[in-house]
């Protein structure tokens, strides 16, 4: 892995900037000293947020102000567990292999092949790698589980079967030459690249320096990943079948993750001790899904930080040219902006977005008027995919002047399969929608009327429209890629998210959950959002470990989503009625949701302000057009 990927995690983090470090023999709380003992840390630490870590850390900081997990994340974790005791129960059958439970780390005598789930510390460091593979020269490797994808196709991963791990492991056990289980001559599957994953070599870093602490390491700093997912180009590969190696040293991770973990410690020790904190809020990407963002969020509006409406490495670069808050980005002279490294784009936008902000505008005109294209035939597009197993529905909605002409029913209709993913009945579903959409496009041509389908972000739907082919070559009625790509390619394929970044100021959030509303469009269901559907899907199929309604265990029967392709026969009835139900529902709402938007743009965008209006020559004092400091874009989509 290199190690300006790892960067990549803290070029927000580091937005906020960094107070020295410096950690207190003892502080007063309370009216008595208290001594500062630095905590312990787990694994997630070097590559978190620092006002998380230290709002973790602090004792006085409001627990109750913290956000729950939805049922979509709440699933997520499911899966991940789920996956990982499958993964660990195989290996834990193995010779040579005992649980974490049963080992004594601090015997010199108990040195086991493999060791299950261990339970780790050290002054500073928690830590349970998911197993521990001993090399030849006694020390052990760590190896974590992970429920994501961790290849792709290309070159340069080195991989080692899961199967033949844990016998690696012992032969190094019994001082076997050249039996260490990353040992070059034991990698396989070449033909594969290492997909980024910065934080699995942060986490595979903690554990390498808790065991060199412990005295369990082995010579060689690295560690590997066991992902889960089936290839999505031509391969058959599965990455739950193999261990992703990472050499931590001379990709520079390991020192990488020692500066993070000295800052992060130095953040979590004043923090407990009530001292001055050293890492204070600022908008990031983590926060969307932080159980914090409340707490950060509050003292972020009342300050009107300047990461409310901007990030990453432009977050710095305002803040060291003074401009701090929105009112401040609001006055900045065009010339002071134009002179900053900002983003491509903002020094032009970035007063505009700070106006409407100001004003409660969400969406800003960049131009006298707005408008998308319009068809005699318009067909509304959304998909609903599960993780990387694939995409079980698609759903249209059929609107247009010719409709009604041509004798076309009207509305939603959905293309959907209920067999758990993977399964080749999803190739099944796919091809019906296709079939539905090029019957569509056929008989606006053959009447010379107009065609136009439209999604909300193309590169979700994408992914599944141009991999179907190659994945479903045998299904009745799929078309070539070469088909597929021509439609994705062409004027009839038309993504108003990007018409909206082409012809909008957004000085919020873009998801469709956020702008639609703006039209006066409202989902039916009070928990709409594409995570939480990912759980109802698992519910509707009867997937082990799915979760119900009331956050129990929801499986209705015996299937479970997988990494092999089911040898699907056709399509089947939802295990939960209801659940399939609230996805069809759901997803109607979403199509209608775009159609909405698109309306919307062309006949009513005039009532909202221009750039023009509101930083124009000719702009007078702001005027209101919603709640003050409405926008607060990490909100969104919770």
């Amino acid at each position: 892995m290199q190690a300006d990927t790892v960067a990549q995690l803290g070029a927000e983090v580091a937005a906020a900037g960094s107070v020295p470090v410096q950690v207190p023999a003892a502080v007063l709380v309370g009216g008595s000293a208290r001594e500062a003992r630095p905590p312990r840390l787990g694994a997630v630490a070097a590559a978190r947020c620092r006002r998380r870590v230290h709002l973790d850390a602090d004792p006085t900081a409001p627990r109750e102000r913290q956000l729950p997990a939805d049922d979509g994340v709440r699933q997520r974790w499911a899966d991940a567990a789920e996956h990982r005791n499958r993964i660990l129960a195989g290996v834990l059958a193995q010779p040579g292999a005992v649980a974490g439970a049963d080992w004594d780390p601090g015997d010199p005598g108990d040195r086991p092949a493999v060791v299950v789930r261990p339970q780790l510390s050290s002054a500073t460091r928690d830590g349970s790698p998911d197993l521990l593979l001993r090399a030849t020269d006694g020390g052990y490797l760590p190896v974590l589980v992970r429920n994501h994808r961790t290849t792709d196709a290309g070159s340069g991963a080195r991989l080692s079967a899961v199967a033949s791990m844990a016998a690696a492991a012992v032969a190094a056990a019994a001082g076997s030459s050249g039996a260490d289980p990353v040992e070059p001559g034991r990698f396989e599957h070449t033909g594969r690249r290492m997909r980024s994953h910065p934080e699995d070599a942060l986490a595979l870093a903690h554990h390498v320096r808790l065991l060199q602490e412990l005295g369990l390491a082995t010579a060689l700093p690295a560690g590997g990943v066991i992902g889960r997912g089936p290839g999505t180009d031509e391969s058959p590969h599965e990455d739950a079948g193999y261990v992703l190696w990472h050499e931590l040293s001379a990709s520079g991770v390991l020192a990488e993750y020692d500066s993070r973990f000295a800052d992060r410690l130095a953040v979590a020790a004043t923090a407990a001790t009530g001292a001055a904190a050293l890492a204070e809020p600022s908008r990031i990407a983590e926060c969307r899904r932080c159980p914090w963002w409340p707490v950060c969020e509050s003292q972020l509006v009342a300050l009107r930080d300047v990461s409310l409406l901007v990030s990453g490495t432009d977050v710095s670069a305002l803040r060291t040219a003074g401009v701090r808050t929105v009112d401040e980005l609001a006055q900045a002279p065009a010339e002071l902006l134009g002179s900053l490294p900002l983003s491509n784009g903002l020094a032009g936008t970035a007063r505009v977005r700070a106006k409407a902000w100001i004003s409660g505008a969400q969406l800003v005109r960049r131009g006298a008027s707005a408008s998308v294209p319009r068809a005699d035939l318009e067909l509304d597009v959304d998909m609903e995919s599960y993780l990387d197993d694939g995409a079980y529905l698609w759903g249209t909605y059929l609107s247009g002047p010719a409709v009604q002409r041509l004798g076309l029913r009207p509305g939603y209709r959905p293309f959907v399969t209920w067999r758990p993913l993977p399964d080749r009945d999803e190739g099944r579903a796919f091809a019906e929608f296709w079939a539905y959409l090029q019957g569509i496009r056929s008989a606006a041509a053959a009447h010379g009327l107009t065609f136009a389908a439209y999604c909300y972000s193309r590169q979700a739907e994408e992914r599944w429209l141009r991999s179907a082919p190659r994945r479903f070559p045998d299904q009745p009625g799929m078309p070539p890629a070469a088909e597929i790509d021509a439609f994705c390619s062409g004027g009839q394929w038309v993504d108003i998210y990007q018409e909206i970044r082409d012809q909008f100021v957004v000085p919020g959030s873009m998801k469709l959950k956020v702008l639609a509303p703006l039209t006066g469009f409202g989902w039916r269901d009070r928990e709409p959002g594409g995570e939480n559907s990912m759980a109802w899907y698992r519910v509707a199929v009867g997937a082990a470990g799915s979760l119900g309604t009331d956050g129990t265990d929801g499986m209705n029967g015996t299937a479970g989503t997988g990494s092999t392709a089911h040898a699907g026969a056709g399509p089947v009835e939802p295990v939960d009625a209801a659940m399939a139900r609230r996805i069809l529902q759901y997803n109607e709402d979403d199509v209608r949701a775009t159609l909405a938007l698109r309306r919307w743009i062309t006949e009513r965008s005039w009532s909202v302000p221009s750039a023009a209006d509101l930083d124009g020559p000719a702009a007078a004092g702001l005027q209101q057009y919603g709640p003050a400091a409405a926008a607060v874009p990490a909100a969104a989509g919770r």
